[in-house]
C-alpha cells in the first residue's frame, strides 16, 4: 500500500513540474520558433517570412511571405551580400556586397558601379531574427529568421 501511494504521489508530483514547466516557459514569437540556425549578428542566412507593405497612410500590416516570393539573403563575413530569389521575383541580382554603417544601417553596394548604393535599416536583431527596412519613401520592411 505505501509503495503504491508513493508512486502515485510521484506521478502526480511528475505532472505537475511538467505541467508548471510549460506554463512558466519563456513566450518564443513563431519567427525565432522556425528559425533552423542562430547567425553571428548579422552575418549569416536570413529567409524573409513577413513583409510590411504600407500605402503610405501608416495603415500597413505584416504579412505572411509566400514560398513563392520567400527569399534569402546572406551577408557574409568578408562582406559579400548574395540573394536567392524566389521563383516569383526577377532572378537579376543587384547587389554583390555590403557594409555594415552603424548599428542600424547597412550600405547595399550594387553589382553595377556606376548605380548609387543603397541604404537598408536593420533593427530586432538576435541570433535567430531580423527586421530589414529597405529604405522606401513609405513604409516597407520585411522580418527574417536565420536558416541554415
Amino acid at each position: 500500500m505505501k509503495t503504491t501511494r508513493l508512486l502515485l504521489s510521484l506521478m502526480l508530483l511528475w505532472t505537475v513540474i511538467v505541467a508548471c514547466k510549460n506554463d512558466t516557459a519563456d513566450p518564443v514569437d513563431d519567427g525565432a520558433k522556425r528559425a533552423m540556425k542562430e547567425n553571428n549578428g548579422l552575418v549569416g542566412k536570413w529567409k524573409i517570412v513577413e513583409y510590411l507593405a504600407d500605402p503610405g497612410d501608416g495603415s500597413g500590416t505584416y504579412q505572411a511571405v509566400t514560398d513563392d516570393v520567400a527569399h534569402i539573403i546572406e551577408f557574409k563575413e568578408n562582406g559579400e551580400f548574395v540573394e536567392k530569389k524566389a521563383q516569383g521575383q526577377s532572378s537579376v541580382p543587384l547587389f554583390n556586397a555590403y557594409k555594415v554603417l552603424d548599428d542600424k544601417r547597412i550600405e547595399l553596394i550594387p553589382i553595377d558601379k556606376t548605380a548609387p548604393s543603397h541604404i537598408w535599416y536593420y533593427s530586432d536583431l538576435s541570433t535567430s531574427k531580423l527586421t530589414l527596412g529597405y529604405g522606401c519613401i513609405e513604409a516597407c520592411s520585411g522580418k527574417y529568421i536565420a536558416v541554415e
